[in-house]
């Protein structure tokens, strides 16, 4: 109730002290309040545009991470139907395929005769993994021939890396050597 009744008084008193004013001093107050207001709406006007500048800076990078999330989400997706169907695929090959590709790239770069072994083992990686492996001794071959074959090892289509390597100098030819080394892949399991 006191609030009412307080803002009532003081309004009677503007109203007051307005009433005694000259007509001069009337138009003076006038302007004032007028050019007060102004000031007040120009005020808000320019926070508004600053707000909204603001607001559009932060939309257009929002907008800039949403073009890069569905980017990489793109990019992601790709990984993820490669991923599986590279593990399709390992599900589907025979136990022996890292064997017989390792042999087919052996014998075109190397000759049959300069394979003293190829010995095939697999090993579990955890739950979910098997990794799949030959170990290969090579007698007798020469630089050239070594680099070309470890060269298609790493770019054959599919996912083999040689994991281990050794040469030797044959201490009757310095120009042959003796290689051994291993290469493997990772397949799902089961």
């Amino acid at each position: 109730m006191k609030f009412p009744a307080i803002a009532n008084l003081q309004l009677a008193n503007a109203q007051h002290a307005y009433a005694r004013l000259a007509p001069r001093e009337r138009i003076f107050v006038a302007a004032g309040a007028v050019a007060f207001v102004a000031f007040l709406i120009a005020l808000v006007v320019y926070e508004a545009g600053t707000a909204k500048a603001g607001l559009s800076a932060r939309i257009a990078a929002k907008r800039g991470q949403l073009e890069k999330v569905q980017t990489l989400a793109a990019e992601y997706a790709e990984l993820k139907r490669q991923t599986d169907a590279l593990m399709t695929h390992d599900a589907g090959r025979s136990p022996n395929w890292l064997y017989s590709t390792l042999e087919g790239l052996v014998t075109k770069n190397v000759t049959r005769e300069k394979v003293s072994s190829m010995a095939p083992s697999s090993k579990a990686i955890g739950d979910q993994y098997v990794e799949d492996s030959v170990n290969v001794q090579l007698v007798g071959i020469t630089l050239p021939q070594a680099v070309a074959l470890l060269h298609e090892i790493e770019r054959s289509l599919t996912p083999i890396h040689v994991t281990r390597l050794q040469m030797k100098k044959r201490v009757a030819d310095p120009y042959q050597f003796d290689v051994v080394f291993s290469a493997s892949s990772v397949k799902a399991a089961g």
